[in-house]
């Protein structure tokens, strides 16, 4: 699109109508929107510079970073009429690569609703795939916005495997960029612990280019610059079909990793076995007792609003006010050895990639998750924390680590035709590499004309 507008084929106001359009079209069958920015998309539309790199592109933002001028509610009753005053420095570098935010994505409750993109402030977000299906989350409704053809990119946050979930079940290119090596998404210029910035995408090429206008100059890492293609390099791939003590992989999603083993060997790489440097239930045990007791926060915020804590208030979902409950139940010293224990998992995966450049595995252990396996009502107990985690199996702890991770769609499921992706993890700082290798693997096996079923494809605009 960024080609058409700089060839004056189409103008950036026409864009943005173009993107109005399709969200009003597709809107009603996938429910991906939470807040519209349209005046202020057309207001930007006539100030874009054509020669920035995007030129008026539009784009979705996940509801829950700060834009200035736009409601931010994070998925919540409670931040209904929040409207921050300024961006912080990633949006500002979204929108100085020539990016034309146009509105505001769906999630769950702050996120915590995991794998299921729900709230009752805004509804259940669909996958364009199959409408009974999750888009997963938290950037459910980004990845969804993305795989019906609303927008080429949408942004989105990972704080877990957020990115990297949604894009898996939806057909789409998410990265999880290394610790810190984006501008800073949080007020204050203040980096998340676990949480970066990067959008999803239907192309490599777009969510390189806008990660080349994003990085931080001031960061940890030199930058990357414009990552354009592949590398000659050859590359030695660990291969983990599985996670120790996790569930059964389920059998489409095990053979789609397998064939992704194969494309690697085809091109020339060398792949060899390799074990996920973390076992699920001690991981688990101790990212829970780590971060359980801090979701009190929530509670403060509601009592600050209404004068009640969490589920008296009537503000929180259900699902959040009994998270805070369960959480505040953790020992205080618990909560101190899950975070001894995972101020660990960063020198376990350095070790790893001591040994190895890259590590490919399943993004999750299933091909599908029901829309409605959990909802805004569910209330949380040990078996709901158990299916949450199984969900995050494979992606929590790259988070924790601090290093970069991408989900690449390389297979569809030969019976549902629904996309699979494979996960593939490099060692903090080596983004570049990974992008270099969606590139190689975007040719080998392209993605990009594998249309959802609920999508500008199929659906009159």
């Amino acid at each position: 699109m960024a080609d058409l507008i700089k060839t004056r084929e189409i103008s950036a106001r026409e864009a943005v109508e173009i993107t109005i359009r399709r969200i009003e079209a597709m809107e009603p069958i996938i429910n991906v929107m939470n807040t519209r920015s349209y005046e202020r998309a057309y207001d930007r539309a006539e100030a874009i510079a054509a020669d920035t790199t995007f030129a008026g592109v539009p784009i979705l933002i996940k509801d829950m970073i700060d834009v200035g001028g736009v409601r931010r509610t994070d998925g919540s009753r409670m931040l209904m009429t929040n409207i921050p005053a300024e961006n912080v420095m990633y949006i500002d570098g979204v929108e100085a690569a020539g990016m034309n935010i146009v509105g505001m994505t769906n999630v769950p409750e702050f996120a915590q609703l995991g794998v299921i993109t729900n709230n009752t402030a805004f509804g259940l977000s669909r996958n364009p795939w199959d409408l009974s299906l999750s888009t997963l989350g938290s950037s459910g409704g980004s990845g969804a916005a993305v795989a019906a053809g609303i927008v080429p990119m949408a942004h989105g946050t990972d704080g877990g495997g957020s990115n990297r979930l949604p894009a898996s079940v939806q057909g789409i290119f998410g990265m999880k960029p290394s610790r810190a090596r984006m501008l800073p998404g949080e007020v204050g210029g203040q980096h998340g612990p676990v949480k970066t910035n990067q959008v999803l995408s239907r192309t490599v090429r777009d969510s390189a280019a806008l990660f080349a206008h994003t990085e931080d100059p001031n960061g940890p890492f030199a930058p990357v610059g414009v990552i354009s293609g592949p590398s000659s390099r050859r590359l030695r791939i660990g291969f983990a079909p599985a996670i120790k003590g996790g569930i059964a992989v389920e059998a489409s999603v095990a053979k789609a990793q397998e064939n992704a083993a194969q494309l690697l060997r085809d091109l020339g790489h060398q792949v060899v076995d390799a074990e996920i440097p973390v076992s699920h239930d001690e991981f688990f045990q101790h990212y829970n007792g780590a971060f359980l007791g801090q979701f009190g926060v929530f509670s403060d915020q509601a009592l600050a609003i209404s004068g009640s804590h969490a589920a008296a208030s009537g503000l929180l979902d259900p699902f959040t006010a009994s998270l805070i409950a369960y959480g505040a139940e953790t020992p205080v010293d618990v909560a101190a050895a899950g975070m001894a224990y995972l101020a660990k998992v960063p020198a376990a995966y350095a070790e790893l990639f001591s040994e190895i450049d890259v590590l490919l595995s399943p993004v999750m252990p299933f091909l599908s998750v029901q829309g409605d396996a959990l909802t805004p009502q569910t209330r949380v107990n040990d078996s709901v924390l158990e299916f949450l985690q199984h969900g995050l199996s494979y992606t929590a702890s790259a988070n924790v680590s601090g290093h970069c991770a991408m989900s690449v769609p390389l297979n569809w499921d030969p019976v549902s035709g629904l996309p699979i992706g494979s996960m593939f993890q490099a060692a903090t700082g080596n983004d570049g590499l990974l992008y270099q290798l969606a590139f190689e693997l975007e040719e080998a096996r392209p993605w990009k004309d594998h249309w959802a079923p609920y999508s500008v494809k199929h659906i009159p605009i």
